[in-house]
């Protein structure tokens, strides 16, 4: 694969055990990270709803996440990336940051169960509260401050239970440094921690379907515009630079030419994520006979591959290392 897929990849996940064998890996599975969303809630797995018949937008139990790692292990995928359903909201996201909530607890089975496989964290206080936005609020308005404390406790729980990566997932200002000082100073100093760079997209609604935030008119922390790529490298340098070892570019397909122009700005890893959103309308196609959903997903895989993510994130990851 030619450019930026060829070039040496440095930093605190190049060192990291399982991350180097992931990033050392030429073949495409193991560079695919599977998104999934654990809840204390369900027994077994629950469909989110809306989601279309044949894609894997579900809600799991640990048991059933568990066995979700085991066979991505198998199957020869690289990553996991959990995410939290919260069965309880309110106004501090309190739950997220308890060592005994259902993420920490989902940590450590996976890694228990599965050594190898790389796990990744959500580190977000949305899913949380109960007004749904990415910042908790004080008397005065948005509480910067408390959130940072917060976003950082969560952090060092998931990295306590043995995540191999937190992703701060927010676009609020100043997460990287406040989770990167965090963990150094609980004795995480290893563990890496990847920047978001966010933009503006309907694809992104239904991962909060998925993970039960509550539903909001307009975002307290704003995405960036879909429209400005120079915005949207000037983040990830900025926050690469405040202590961030990856960069994770959202919406997939529609960002591939921020993904490009981060990576050659870079030579950090850059992960493109297609979403669950992204997912959905592959899955619903694919039901209607138009298209093979695993077949296309391979592609845009591919196309992010060649724009230089040394990782992609995507609920298509089973169909992709199936077909490889």
């Amino acid at each position: 694969m030619a450019g930026r897929a060829q070039t040496l990849i440095r930093g605190r996940l190049a060192a990291h055990p399982v991350w180097a064998r992931v990033l050392a890996s030429p073949g495409l599975a193991a560079r695919l990270v599977l998104p999934a969303v654990v809840s204390a809630a369900v027994d077994d797995r629950e469909p989110v709803d809306g989601a279309p018949a044949g894609s894997r937008l579900e809600r799991l139990s640990i048991t059933e996440l568990v066995r979700e790692a085991r066979a991505a292990a198998h199957a020869g995928i690289g990553g996991l990336l959990i995410f939290g359903a919260a069965g309880r909201k309110d106004e501090h996201a309190l739950l997220a940051s308890q060592r005994d909530h259902v993420v920490p607890r989902a940590i450590r089975a996976v890694k228990e169960a599965v050594p190898d496989l790389a796990v990744m964290s959500d580190v977000c206080v949305c899913a949380y509260t109960a007004h749904g936005q990415c910042v908790l609020f004080g008397g005065g308005g948005a509480d910067i401050p408390a959130t940072l404390e917060r976003v950082a406790e969560i952090a060092v729980v998931h990295a306590d239970a043995g995540a191999d990566l937190v992703l701060p997932s927010s676009m609020l200002d100043g997460t990287v440094a406040a989770v990167r000082g965090a963990l150094d100073a609980n004795g995480h100093s290893g563990v890496p921690v990847a920047a978001m760079v966010k933009l503006e997209s309907v694809l992104h609604e239904m991962h909060r379907r998925a993970v039960g935030a509550v539903p909001i008119r307009e975002r307290a922390v704003p995405l960036l515009a879909a429209d400005d790529a120079g915005a949207a490298r000037a983040r990830a340098l900025r926050d690469l630079a405040n202590g961030g070892d990856a960069v994770v570019v959202k919406p997939g397909a529609p960002a591939l030419d921020v993904v490009a122009l981060i990576a050659r700005a870079t030579d950090l890893p850059i992960m493109a994520y297609h979403t669950a959103g992204e997912h959905a309308l592959y899955a619903v196609r694919a039901a209607e006979g138009v298209v093979d959903a695993s077949a296309v997903e391979r592609e845009v895989i591919a196309a992010s591959r060649r724009a230089g993510a040394s990782l992609v994130v995507t609920y298509g990851a089973f169909g992709v290392a199936e077909s490889s």
